[in-house]
């Protein structure tokens, strides 16, 4: 019986999505932030970061079905669509809202950097 071995090329040059379970692999990254959504502003942290999206967690619920926009005292500013609120497990007076970036407005440069995380 023949066995069959995964060339090396395939398994070291290119990863699948399966392998990272996402194609932009999070970051974790604590930094402050503001949420700006309709009328109102709310402080936050981001939790972590990817080139697709951020996780930011909140002292207050905020409508996750209108777009807002986060400033990071970095330069960098995004527009948002929160894509879900989740109340916080250890400290059930937070939220965690998943955010997908629509557009960054400000600071793409800096956006890319903060989001780079080598893969090997």
């Amino acid at each position: 019986m023949t066995r069959v071995t995964p060339s090396l090329h395939n398994s070291f040059i290119m990863p699948n999505e399966h392998q990272l379970k996402r194609w932009f692999p999070r970051r974790k990254v604590n930094l402050p932030c503001t949420l700006i959504s309709q009328d109102r502003q709310v402080r936050a942290k981001t939790v972590d970061v990817s080139y697709a999206g951020l996780g930011v967690m909140l002292s207050e619920a905020v409508d996750v079905n209108a777009e807002a926009k986060v400033q990071i005292p970095e330069g960098i500013w995004l527009r948002v669509r929160p894509v879900y609120l989740k109340q916080d497990r250890e400290n059930g007076e937070r939220y965690r809202v998943g955010c997908k970036i629509e557009h960054i407005e400000r600071g793409e440069q800096q956006w890319m950097n903060l989001c780079y995380v080598p893969r090997w």
